[in-house]
């Protein structure tokens, strides 16, 4: 198993879905790769990272700022 499956797996893998056969494969290389490790801590302080930003209040300026953005983003012929 290489880091590219690793990173496909892995929402089956948190979730449990996966057969042991492949869940064991995928410890098995989260073992000896240390890039995988930090991969893997990075996903799972997301979820508790956007919660912490979500608690933030963002100031109204940077709101209307952003929104205006998107607005553009979103209609430009680029897309």
């Amino acid at each position: 198993m290489n880091c590219d499956e690793i990173v496909n797996l892995l929402v089956d893998y948190f979730d449990g879905d996966l057969s042991s056969d492949t869940a064991r494969r995928l410890e098995e290389h989260i073992d000896c790769c240390p890039p995988c490790v930090r991969f893997i801590d990075a996903y799972r302080n997301t979820g508790k990272i956007c919660r912490r930003a979500l608690r933030v209040q963002m100031p109204r300026s940077v709101k209307s700022t952003l929104f205006q953005f998107l607005r553009a983003e979103l209609q430009s012929p680029q897309r």
